[in-house]
């Protein structure tokens, strides 16, 4: 099928599903995220976690997915009422009516699409095994990102536990569990796991660094022991030793051979001393080399993510160049894209976000970011395989008008300020001199 022809599809699918409702999302039936360390979940990515209450896996391990507030949120869209915590894609629906938000991509995503008629048609209170489930067994983490927090990264822990909470946040919000404790929500998902496997599609292990969970190798051991039609997908930051990069490696080779592929997800939104900065404890240049070698060493797909924030600006388009050289490199035909990259803006926490800059320093990053991916799309590219694909396009392009649109968040200014001093004097580093084209912003918003 043809880029073309996919857009088209895409196209008739939204019609489908607002024929529903026009807040319809399957994600909300058939995707869920498990932060196990802290007994939160969500069904999409963008909407804020909320928490399992214990007495509910207590009564039912499937609550772990089937959560009674979970069940709410699938009452309001069957019925046409947006759930507010859902407001990434009705921002992105408002832009612009033609534009196709998460809510479209998932629910029409070949995990979701065979059970629309019966989740059109299902009572909102019933449970229900999803489709795709990610999990996250520990907040295990050699990386602080700055948009991070300790609920999902030992590293960021370590930090508030020494130095206390930043005064513009983050601190500890929500309880976890360590390592080393018993873990009633871990232990609700070993119970419920083996009834959710025969209907999964998709499993991602995320975290922290899932490679740094013990549970993360307990279940792909599994899986190796219990072989199904299954994609996987693992979450890394590509950071770790190479012992883990090592493993990581043999047990990709392992589930092939049971008939198991596993894509390796990881993220990036800048290059060199930029992203070595936003993502405290990367190496830009190790993380470039173990994502060819997974691409090397295995058949495996490298997946791309971002979080786009204020920091990421400076070198996005020069991270996309880096991402379309790989594809030079790994891409042998057009419907195998083994580098997918997936564009998404930060909301949380609010200091970071791009539009603390004015709108028309937005603009300039937006029309210099259209310009180099234009030259990528297939009417431009010079190179045979290396392309920037239809719906990469489209999130680009919806990304570029938030950054045109969207009004400046001023009375977050200040808070970015007082945030990059504490972050700079915490983990040794000088903004000013690591982004030089922002660095009159911390006496300018210094309020």
């Amino acid at each position: 099928m043809s880029n073309e022809d996919r857009i088209k599809l895409l196209e008739e699918k939204r019609q489908k599903i607002n024929n529903v409702s026009c807040s319809f999302c399957t994600a909300k039936w058939l995707q869920t995220t498990l932060y196990l360390q802290t007994g939160y979940n969500h069904s999409c990515h963008h909407p804020s976690p909320h928490l399992i209450p214990l007495e509910e896996i207590e009564k039912d391990p499937a609550a772990l997915h089937n959560s009674q507030y979970k069940k709410e949120q699938r009452l309001k869209m069957l019925t046409g009422e947006r759930p507010s915590e859902c407001d990434y894609c009705w921002k992105i629906e408002d832009l612009n009516k033609d534009y196709f938000s998460d809510r479209h991509y998932k629910t029409a995503d070949y995990w979701a699409w065979d059970r629309f008629k019966e989740i059109a048609d299902s009572d909102p209170g019933e449970n229900v095994y999803p489709s795709y489930l990610e999990v996250s067994f520990s907040n295990a983490c050699n990386f602080a990102c700055a948009y991070c927090s300790p609920e999902i990264s030992s590293k960021w822990a370590e930090d508030i536990k020494q130095n206390g909470p930043y005064s513009s946040g983050p601190g500890f919000h929500k309880p976890v569990y360590k390592n080393n404790e018993h873990n009633p929500y871990v232990e609700a998902f070993w119970k419920w796991f083996p009834d959710a496997l025969p209907h999964l599609k998709v499993l991602r292990l995320t975290g922290g660094e899932p490679t740094m969970s013990k549970d993360t190798w307990k279940l792909l051991d599994y899986l190796i022991q219990n072989p199904k039609d299954i994609e996987i997908a693992i979450n890394t930051n590509l950071g770790v030793p190479d012992a883990l990069i090592n493993r990581l490696i043999f047990k990709i080779q392992q589930l092939k051979e049971v008939g198991i592929n596993v894509d390796v997800y990881t993220s990036a939104e800048s290059i060199n001393e930029h992203a070595n900065y936003a993502r405290d404890g990367m190496d830009f240049d190790l993380w470039y080399a173990n994502t060819r070698r997974i691409l090397e060493e295995t058949h495996s797909k490298v997946a791309i993510m971002t979080t786009i924030n204020i920091l990421s600006l400076p070198s996005l388009e020069s991270l996309i160049e880096k991402i379309m050289d790989l594809r030079i490199l790994y891409n042998n035909d057009f419907a195998n894209n083994r580098i997918p990259l997936s564009i998404n803006y930060l909301r949380w926490p609010r200091h970071l976000q791009c539009t603390l800059l004015s709108k028309e320093d937005r603009l300039q990053y937006a029309n210099a970011i259209e310009s180099t991916c234009k030259e990528w799309l297939k009417y431009y590219s010079k190179e045979k395989y290396a392309r920037l694909y239809l719906e990469e396009w489209d999130q680009i392009k919806r990304f570029c008008d938030y950054l045109k649109t969207e009004e400046i968040a001023t009375q977050q200014r200040n808070n970015f300020v007082r945030y990059i001093q504490e972050y700079d004097k915490r983990r040794n580093k000088n903004f000013a001199t690591t982004f030089p084209e922002f660095a009159h912003l911390l006496e300018e918003w210094n309020a």
